[in-house]
């Protein structure tokens, strides 16, 4: 029983300093004080997730904040576990000492019953010393009388040995119980508050999920909206080509996808085709190209034509639509400024606009895109390797 209690003891202790008591971590710190320095760098980073402002975050900041919050859940978690396995433990050793005490106080009761006993018997029958050798007539039988009568002295002196060590047992479980209820009673509030803070945690949890939901559905919905503005470019280029040209999408003569430059200087970065959200998948189709660029970067003509279109278009923002030999488009969206109108005639390399960030733009950059009867086509089979 003292193994027993010993150890519940050490597990309840290490219990409270870990999850209750600071720590100052030194040059010579122990394995339990750096484990609860991080824990206490946990807590408080997870403290802190739960007072962030998600509105004013970007995605990859909002997604990186519930992986901390998930992993900071989880070790909650384990917290909660241990803190209910090691009050399991308490309550476990409150019952054994109780059944313990119970059974040392029975055996108490049998065993001053007996002494009882044996006093009266004493007390009424013992003939012991010089008596019984004068009074009996057969040396032997009284002998062997009287050694009876030592063994049973001597049993009796067994009695009160066992009784003074059902008293002291009685008295060790007695107050190990106290102190295991002491300890069961503190464990209660441990667990009570971890599992506040595990509950504090789900709710940062489940408004951070709330939070990506809510993005995740926008970024849906704008790519709904860029894919009816894309449809509506279409038919407004057929349009104008119509009007402007004289033929329908489809019969017009020979043109040809050579001669095209880059129309900005600047990388590309978003390619042509399905793009899957960078942070939280899924895609959305992309109907031209990225490049990168500073506000205020000029923009030319990538080949020469006639301005089929300018003016600002939606979530394409500030836009251009240039026309070039036969069904052949391009477009040059986002821009903070316009330099041309509708009708001019641009020469290759003419500045048509300045690069910006209107429309759907996290940022400023050119989305060019190149048209064939106003559909979008991989700006890249048309640009110079």
């Amino acid at each position: 029983m003292r193994t027993s209690h010993t150890r519940l003891r050490t597990l309840a202790t290490v219990l409270v300093v870990l999850m209750l008591s600071p720590s100052a971590v030194g040059a010579q710190d122990s394995i339990r004080d750096i484990r609860k320095k991080r824990e206490n760098a946990r807590d408080a980073r997870a403290a802190a997730l739960a007072e962030v402002e998600l509105l004013q975050l970007q995605d990859a900041e909002v997604a990186e904040i519930l992986i901390e919050i998930q992993a900071s859940v989880d070790t909650q978690v384990a917290k909660v576990a241990g803190a209910r396995q090691a009050l399991d433990a308490a309550i476990t050793e409150v019952a054994t000492r109780k059944a313990s005490a119970e059974k040392a106080e029975a055996d108490l009761l049998r065993t001053g019953e007996e002494i009882s006993v044996r006093a009266v018997d004493a007390f009424v029958g013992s003939e012991t010393g010089v008596e019984p050798w004068l009074q009996s007539t057969d040396l032997n039988r009284t002998a062997v009388r009287l050694a009876l009568l030592d063994f049973a002295a001597g049993s009796d002196r067994d009695l009160l040995d066992r009784l003074r060590r059902l008293q002291a047992r009685r008295t060790e479980d007695l107050s190990a119980g106290v102190e295991a209820q002491l300890q069961a009673d503190a464990l209660r509030v441990v667990v009570e508050d971890e599992l506040a803070q595990l509950e504090d945690r789900r709710l940062t949890e489940s408004a951070i999920q709330a939070e990506i939901e809510d993005r995740i559905g926008a970024w849906q919905a704008e790519a709904l909206e860029e894919q009816r503005e894309a449809n509506d470019m279409t038919a407004l280029i057929q349009r104008e080509q119509a009007r402007a040209l004289g033929f329908a999408p489809g019969s017009s003569g020979v043109e040809s996808v050579k001669g095209f430059i880059f129309p900005k200087s600047g990388s590309a970065g978003s390619a042509f085709g399905p793009r899957r959200h960078p942070i939280f998948g899924g895609t959305r189709p992309h109907t031209g190209i990225d490049i990168e660029g500073n506000t205020g970067d000029p923009i030319w003509a990538s080949k020469a034509g006639r301005v089929l279109f300018a003016g600002r278009k939606g979530g394409y923002g500030n836009t251009v639509v240039i026309q070039h030999e036969g069904s052949i488009s391009t477009l040059y969206a986002h821009m903070s400024s316009l330099e041309a109108s509708v009708g001019d005639w641009v020469d290759q390399g003419e500045i048509v606009g300045l690069t910006g960030s209107t429309g759907y733009s996290t940022g400023p950059h050119l989305h060019f895109e190149v048209r064939v009867d106003g559909v979008p086509k991989d700006p890249e089979l048309f640009l110079p390797g």
